[in-house]
């Protein structure tokens, strides 16, 4: 698979140079509420932490040592640290080029452009945390939302019902982007997940747009903010499920 990565790396540049001015200018004790137990240094630590960590994989074409210490030291100022781990990591991606060989822990092929749709997006959801814990607004770019809730329903869901332990729901759910392309249908086939990019019915459907689609699945949104369509009981059935 050959994919085009620089939308990646522009969404990549932008948010990191949003959270920095946030670095610069908020209470970094600020509470965040989608991650509980951090403030606002801590999610921008933990950011610029898997920056560090991804550009590693990429460089080496191997997993980052388990004492590899990717952490600010006491003289970092967390506002600059942020967007050298950031340009680092697009330099990275750039230079190797969304077909370079890579090593990444998800069920993807071993390819850069894994690793450049998962930091742009982890980066796009952290920097909306980091906006909101300080109280600014807002929002995501709908066609990354897009790439956001295809991601998670191709590699994170997955890794969701692995965790827990548990089989997926009986039911089906269709899920419709009403703003940008964007419809998948996730099922059970004989207690297996299955998923497909396609238009086609479910026992429920989730239509929105597709950034509060992704806030949704993310844990950032409440489900009543979103149009359900059929089986209210079936759309639980999956909503329930933790997010990634």
């Amino acid at each position: 698979m050959s994919t085009d990565t620089s939308q990646f790396s522009a969404a990549l540049r932008s948010d990191a140079d949003i959270m920095s001015s946030v670095a610069r200018t908020a209470d970094l004790a600020a509470e965040v509420m989608a991650c509980p137990g951090w403030d606002l240094r801590q999610l921008i630590e933990h950011t610029g932490f898997v920056h560090r960590w991804a550009t590693h994989a990429i460089v080496n074409g191997a997993q980052p040592p388990r004492d590899a210490d990717f952490t600010p030291g006491a003289d970092d100022h967390l506002a600059v640290w942020i967007v050298d781990g950031a340009t680092a990591l697009i330099n990275a991606i750039d230079t190797a080029g969304p077909d370079g060989d890579t090593w990444h822990p998800f069920p993807l092929e071993q390819k850069v452009w894994v690793w450049a749709r998962r930091q742009a997006l982890e980066t796009a959801m952290h920097r909306w945390d980091a906006q909101t814990a300080a109280g600014l607004p807002a929002s995501l770019d709908p066609e990354l939302s897009s790439s956001g809730i295809g991601e998670f329903l191709e590699m994170g869901l997955p890794r969701v019902l692995s965790r827990a332990d548990t089989p997926p729901p009986s039911t089906s759910l269709h899920v419709h982007c009403t703003d940008v392309d964007g419809e998948w249908l996730v099922w059970s086939e004989n207690g297996t997940y299955r998923m497909l990019p396609v238009h086609e019915k479910g026992d429920a459907a989730l239509r929105g747009p597709a950034a509060d689609i992704w806030l949704l699945l993310m844990g950032r949104l409440d489900r009543s903010e979103l149009d359900v369509v059929g089986d209210p009981a079936a759309a639980d059935a999956w909503l329930d499920l933790p997010s990634w």
